[in-house]
């Protein structure tokens, strides 16, 4: 289990960037963490360090959304927010087997800890607020 506090976004950028450099395609990564913990902002700076330049968006209301990318071999990102959900879902109910254990691809799911069977193998990342300028990123 790896912990970081950060301080600012440019510290949450240098742990997301960390990450980035680790991953080879056909992860998920699973965030937790209690309303504005930063789950979103981790993804944001996940996404800009395997070379996404347009803006990311939580997309709370559609619930998964595909970006295209060029980082190692991988092509695809696929962002997910799972705050809407009411219940424990299964993976494939939200439509998200689509997009499992290809190598070409990565999956960040924000609020993962709504789904049930998230593989074994998923890289989670929880996030929690210290105070109104730091939080706490824990990887296990």
């Amino acid at each position: 289990m790896k912990q970081y506090i950060v301080k600012d976004l440019q510290e949450t950028e240098k742990v997301a960037k960390n990450l980035a450099s680790s991953l080879k395609g056909g992860e998920l990564i699973a965030l937790s963490g209690n309303l504005g913990a930063g789950k979103t902002a981790f993804v944001k700076a996940l996404a800009r360090a395997l070379g996404i330049k347009e803006e990311i968006n939580s997309p709370t209301f559609v619930l998964l959304k595909v970006y295209d990318i060029a980082y190692k071999k991988v092509n695809k990102f696929v962002h997910v927010d799972c705050y809407r959900l009411r219940g424990q879902e299964d993976l494939f109910d939200i439509g998200l087997g689509d997009y499992l254990n290809y190598d070409n691809i990565i999956v960040a799911i924000e609020w993962a800890d709504k789904i049930v069977n998230l593989p074994k193998d998923a890289i989670k990342v929880h996030l929690e607020i210290v105070d109104n300028n730091q939080r706490k990123i824990i990887f296990s």
